[in-house]
């Protein structure tokens, strides 16, 4: 299994990316395989607004959790997968 800690990973559609990207831009992962998405510590999909909690790692410094919350209708799908690196493989095959 990968040593890297689990995440969620949250695709956002067009219309999300278009109007978040700039505030996204620290965690938005484009170019992979499967399409662009913003990895998450935690999600709540419950509230009025679907809530993220983002990591922010600067260089020099700790992590520090950046909640954001967005519209529902800028979610375009959920992924949470134990081992994303083994998903990812096979997801490429």
């Amino acid at each position: 299994m990968s040593k890297r800690r689990q995440r969620t990973r949250v695709f956002l559609n067009e219309p999300g990316r278009i109007e978040l990207a700039t505030l996204l831009t620290p965690w938005l992962r484009v170019g992979a395989d499967f399409g662009a998405y913003v990895e998450c510590r935690k999600v709540d999909p419950d509230g009025a607004y679907f809530e993220m909690v983002l990591e922010l790692q600067p260089d020099d410094e700790e992590s520090v959790d950046v909640r954001l919350s967005v519209p529902h209708h800028f979610v375009a799908g959920i992924l949470d997968v134990s081992d994303f690196d083994a998903f990812t493989r096979l997801y490429a095959e």
